[in-house]
């Protein structure tokens, strides 16, 4: 038993990479990430992901797509259950099982590959959006065959229409697709107002006037969810599936008196970023306004699952207790003997059970957008971070960008705390590469 309870206190391997991020070295934390994988394998998927983050932020979009693409396929081709591993997390906790991703983190993987693929050539970002919402849809699927009510929980992600309206539109000829897809858009995000001038654009069969061409602003802003160990009590909901479950394997449906038990729950992190606000030239242009809540769409979820997580940890109870018994009994221990064991070993083993906390850590809180029609030529950008009241809170990031006549170009902004940390971008579409000069202020 001492062997399989192992160190009752673990440090998160990935905290010193996040905070580098955080504080703009990406090419520190991108090593740190990819010391972090090397070193424990348990940690290592996590690891990778962030490290992708982090090779994106630093103008890498094919190394990072490389890297969540490994992960997506990985993840897709685990099986659903290993027993050796599920009977040793049963016996420790769930810190011993390979990491498998939470729903939003398989929808996230998709959507961030569009974003690697939208900054570099573009070519598969419709694609890889499209993915995103079908394993939102297989998601929602499969939570209304566990009873889940689905109508909130597993709401449509509306960045996969809107990069399809996009891409479209810069067709200049699909324009009605165009307009379909940003139609979805306004059904399934609301209060993204911008799309009301785009359903508007494209139904008018105009791209952009004679001589201009499009910037666009994606910006990754706000710390995203993390996991947090909490103490949460049983519920009657939990203990049910808990009866259900431990029936079905035992026979029995018999279950402990658990009052409370530790799981990870989602946490969001509080930052002063609430969108970015874009200035052309010195002149204040345009401020990004939220397509996906990605803390939303994780906290939802998550609650939706929480009977089943505490269901779980009841279970592993289960298993302690039973082992606990078959101990003392093949030990020939009296009843009080058995008791003080029980009590004494249980204790033990219950205090060195921890929530696993894995996670993608370098998500955002949301993904925003901004659409700048810009005359055509060399352009001074400079992006800020704005608080609640629509205010900067930090420095601006300067550069220039290239606008090319009739063209798109893309940019990808890190805004997770109170400044601009990283801008990537991508060539414009059917046209050289814009030239994409930082200047440091």
């Amino acid at each position: 038993m001492c062997l399989l309870a192992g160190c009752s206190v673990t440090r998160d391997p990935l905290a010193d990479g996040r905070v580098a991020f955080l504080q703009g070295d990406v090419q520190a934390a991108e090593e740190l990430f990819a010391s972090a994988a090397e070193a424990d394998a348990r940690w290592e998927p996590v690891a990778r992901m962030d490290q992708a983050i982090a090779h994106l932020a630093a103008g890498e979009p094919q190394a990072a797509e490389r890297l969540l693409r490994d992960a997506r396929d990985q993840f897709d081709q685990m099986p659903k259950v290993d027993p050796l591993a599920e009977a040793q997390s049963m016996l420790t906790d769930d810190t011993k099982r390979p990491y498998r991703t939470a729903g939003y983190e398989q929808v996230m993987l998709r959507a961030m590959l569009a974003m690697c693929s939208l900054t570099s050539d573009g070519a598969d970002a419709e694609s890889y959006a499209m993915q995103a919402q079908l394993r939102q849809t297989e998601l929602a699927q499969q939570a209304e065959q566990r009873g889940i009510a689905i109508a909130e929980v597993f709401q449509p992600v509306a960045l996969a229409p809107y990069l399809r309206g996009v891409l479209r539109e810069s067709s200049h000829h699909d324009y009605d697709d165009a307009t379909r897809a940003y139609q979805l858009v306004a059904e399934w995000q609301p209060a993204f107002t911008p799309v009301g001038s785009d359903i508007q654009r494209a139904a008018g069969g105009v791209h952009s006037q004679p001589g201009h061409g499009v910037l666009y602003v994606f910006a990754c802003v706000g710390r995203g969810p993390v996991r947090e160990e909490r103490i949460a009590e049983t519920t009657s909901d939990a203990l049910r599936i808990a009866s259900l479950a431990v029936d079905s394997a035992a026979g029995q449906a018999a279950v402990p008196r658990v009052s409370d038990v530790p799981i990870a729950e989602i946490l969001i992190p509080p930052s002063p970023a609430f969108g970015v606000g874009v200035r052309i030239d010195g002149q204040p242009r345009a401020a990004t306004a939220t397509l996906t809540d990605v803390g939303r769409l994780a906290t939802l979820q998550a609650d939706a699952e929480r009977p089943w997580t505490i269901a779980r940890a009841v279970m592993r109870r289960v298993t302690k207790e039973t082992s606990l018994k078959a101990t003392s009994n093949a030990l020939a221990m009296d009843d009080q003997m058995a008791g003080l064991f029980a009590f004494a070993a249980g204790s033990i083993w219950e205090s060195t059970e921890r929530a696993d906390l894995r996670c993608w850590g370098l998500l955002p809180r949301e993904i925003q957008v901004a659409r700048i029609e810009l005359p055509a030529g060399s352009h001074r950008l400079d992006l800020e971070v704005l608080g609640q009241t629509a205010q900067p809170v930090g420095p601006p990031h300067s550069q220039r960008v290239d606008i090319v006549d009739g063209k798109n170009t893309y940019l990808l902004a890190f805004a997770p705390a109170d400044q601009v940390v990283a801008v990537t971008g991508n060539r414009t579409q059917n046209s050289p590469p814009p030239t994409l000069r930082v200047e440091n202020e």
